[in-house]
């Protein structure tokens, strides 16, 4: 069957395809990447056998087909389309294909990018240039005030503050950026934005959208889910020149965020924190790796002097080309960073993340944090998406 080309699917198609069974950002990605690489419209042609070549599930893949063969859809994924087209009626809510100009440049490099972004709020924050802050959800004060201070001078520079609107150092980004009211502050989401999560945060959304925006790949009604997370960070680095991280401890989910912004060549900035500090141990173990130690705002500002050189040249090296004395893996690292050096070491072929969990049956967030902490140690190394021995 020929389907139409990507310039031929509507927003409600993707809509559509995205409430299919065992969906996903990731698989989604992968379709849009493959339509876009068509050279032209008589190699358009999607099938069972595409999409499963493109690791969607036979039930995912069958469900596609009878979509674009005829429109079919279940009571249950009708009755979402019907309420995200409602929703997106509003003019401050837009769905953005990647192939749209509002669409955040930078983000369109990063392994697997969203085809679609739900906005509310504002678009224009989404041009301009872009930092993020994050940091531990049970932050100290000195963390939380140094945060505020931090983001509230980026966003009188100019710079847009971005975060994930949890709480802790998440709160103090998008607080200290309000404070200033001279740039709009974004807050990507973990949820869909029908659920703004946390609750007790519902006053600052309502603040960051008078000017800035939420932002979210999941659809609406998507409740929160603690591995839905994880990859939202990989959004807020791939949509920011760089990522500072305020506070962490060693194993923080905070850097997640650092790890993705390495692999994805943006700068990283951290903030640090007393020596016996644990939750600042994250931080000094990302300086000692090569991030830029944060004092003052100077330290960031300089690394932009040119806020309309869009090619900035990206002076940070992954983690693992820097550190290549770093490679037996401390006694004290987790199970799971073991068991995953266990399983590279025993096949020499670097293998991609779905590989990597198949082989060693491991949740993916537990994965992602087992390769964040081999890639700190110079243990593992990512190569266009495939990890290896390093």
């Amino acid at each position: 069957m020929n389907t139409p080309h990507l310039a031929d699917l509507t927003k409600t198609d993707w809509l559509c395809l995205s409430f299919l069974s065992s969906i996903g950002p990731s698989r989604l990605s992968r379709l849009f990447t493959y339509l876009q690489q068509l050279d032209a419209p008589t190699a358009d042609c999607i099938s069972y056998e595409v999409l499963t070549a493109l690791k969607w599930p036979d039930v995912t893949a069958r469900e596609a087909m009878a979509y674009l063969s005829n429109g079919s859809l279940t009571k249950e994924q009708a009755i979402k389309r019907d309420d995200s087209l409602t929703w997106l009626a509003k003019d401050t809510h837009s769905l953005i294909l990647q192939n749209e100009e509002a669409y955040p440049s930078a983000l369109k490099e990063i392994n697997v990018a969203p085809a679609f972004l739900y906005v509310e709020g504002q678009l224009e924050p989404l041009a301009l240039p872009k930092l993020g802050i994050v940091g531990a959800r049970k932050c100290t004060r000195y963390a939380r005030d140094a945060t505020l201070q931090l983001a509230g001078q980026l966003s009188a520079h100019g710079i847009c503050v971005v975060s994930g609107g949890a709480m802790g150092i998440d709160t103090a980004a998008h607080q200290g950026a309000l404070q200033d009211k001279t740039t709009p502050t974004i807050a990507i989401m973990g949820t869909g934005l029908l659920h703004r999560y946390p609750s007790q945060n519902r006053r600052m959304f309502d603040e960051i959208l008078e000017q800035g925006a939420l932002v979210s790949e999941y659809p609406l009604t998507t409740s929160p889910r603690p591995h839905l997370f994880p990859p939202r960070n990989r959004i807020i680095s791939g949509v920011s020149m760089g990522v500072l991280v305020a506070e962490a401890s060693i194993k923080s989910g905070s850097l997640i965020s650092a790890s993705y912004a390495v692999q994805q060549n943006r700068d990283v900035f951290a903030l640090p924190g007393r020596l016996t500090d644990v939750q600042s141990e994250g931080c000094h173990q990302l300086i000692r790796q090569g991030a830029t130690l944060v004092r003052r705002v100077e330290d960031i500002l300089e690394e932009y002097a040119d806020l309309s050189q869009t090619n900035k040249t990206q002076s940070m090296l992954p983690l693992g080309q820097r550190q290549v004395s770093l490679q037996l893996l401390p006694t004290d690292a987790s199970k799971q960073a073991k068991d995953v050096l266990a399983c590279l070491e025993r096949d020499t072929t670097p293998m991609d993340f779905d590989e990597l969990i198949r082989q060693t049956q491991m949740p993916a967030g537990d994965m992602m944090q087992a390769l964040m902490e081999l890639e700190l140690y110079g243990c593992v190394e990512n190569r266009s998406g495939l990890y290896g021995r390093c």
